[in-house]
């Protein structure tokens, strides 16, 4: 990175991904080919019984100020 240039990252998508060695995996490629990548769960449903593991995909951008 050229000093003055800013990173911003761009979410690129989110993918709901039930079983933690298909995430790791998915997050493995992703990262390979230059992605960011951040793990998520939230509550599928309100009682908070089930819940939705997903993974947030971003794609780095670099500006100039």
């Amino acid at each position: 990175m050229v000093q003055g240039d800013k990173v911003t990252l761009e979410k690129v998508a989110e993918l709901s991904i039930y079983e933690w060695q298909d995430r790791a995996a998915v997050a493995t490629a992703l990262l390979k080919n230059g992605y960011t990548i951040g793990p998520g769960k939230r509550k599928k449903t309100p009682t908070g019984k089930q819940l939705d593991y997903f993974l947030e995909v971003y794609k780095k951008e670099e500006t100039e100020e």
